[in-house]
C-alpha cells in the first residue's frame, strides 16, 4: 500500500472511531437522562415488571458504554485528535 493510501486509511479509521464514539456517548447521555433507573425521573415503584426491565436495560447500557473507557478506544480517539491537529 502506498504511503498516501495508508494515511488515507488511517484518517478514515480515525474518523470512523470518532463518529462511533460520539454517537455512543450521545446515546449513553440520552439513556441516563431518560431511562436509567439511577438517574431518570421515572417512578417504577408501582410496576415491578417495568422496574425489572429498566434495571436490566440500565445495567446493559452501562456495560456497553464502558467500551468508551477501553484503552484501545481511548488510544484510537487520541490518535484521531492528533491526526486532525496536524
Amino acid at each position: 500500500m502506498s504511503p498516501d493510501l495508508q494515511v488515507g486509511a488511517d484518517v478514515a479509521y480515525a474518523d470512523a472511531v470518532t463518529v462511533l464514539a460520539a454517537a455512543l456517548d450521545r446515546l449513553g447521555a440520552r439513556i441516563h437522562r431518560d431511562l436509567h433507573v439511577e438517574s431518570s425521573h421515572i417512578d417504577v415503584s408501582a410496576d415491578l415488571r417495568l422496574a425489572s426491565t429498566l434495571t436490566g436495560f440500565s445495567a446493559y447500557a452501562d456495560e456497553c458504554l464502558a467500551v468508551l473507557d477501553d484503552p484501545a478506544v481511548t488510544s484510537a480517539l487520541a490518535a484521531a485528535r492528533a491526526s486532525h491537529m496536524r
